[in-house]
């Protein structure tokens, strides 16, 4: 019996030892400046479910100024999307971080899509982040970066 759980167990870590890793995974972190205030930038992506995948961009200050009024969008081709919305608009006060985001997923009959966030001040334009990116499907149905 004790021979039993042994291999059980044995078996169960390596099945376990072989899966990706779970999680956001990171395409960009930066530090930029806009205005008087110092912005914190974090840009991830995670696989979701079938041809499914969430973008994410968290946004905080480091000190105490609050940033002008910004706009998020994210552009997309080949893309669904399947929650949250494509823009954001605000301000990122103090100890209050904000976090925009999207889930999308490959529509039928591709299997490459590109998305482009884009980050930019809303009195002017001035763009603060442009990151373009292009996920395909593997044959499992996850959703990778390119």
């Amino acid at each position: 019996m004790r021979l039993f759980v042994s291999l059980a167990l044995a078996a169960s870590l390596l099945g376990c030892a072989h899966k990706p890793a779970a999680g956001p995974v990171s395409l960009r972190s930066e530090s930029v400046k806009e205005d008087a205030a110092d912005l914190q930038l974090d840009l991830t992506y995670e696989p979701k479910g079938p041809r499914q995948v969430e973008l994410v961009l968290k946004m905080r200050v480091a000190g105490i100024v609050e940033t002008n009024k910004l706009v998020a969008e994210i552009y997309i081709k080949g893309f669904n999307v399947e929650g949250g919305t494509t823009r954001w608009d605000g301000f990122v006060p103090p100890r209050t971080p904000q976090t925009f985001r999207v889930l999308l997923s490959v529509a039928e009959g591709f299997e490459e899509a590109t998305a482009t966030v884009m980050l930019s001040r809303s009195q002017d334009s001035n763009q603060l982040l442009r990151e373009e990116l292009t996920f395909t499907v593997d044959d499992g149905g996850v959703v990778r970066k390119q």
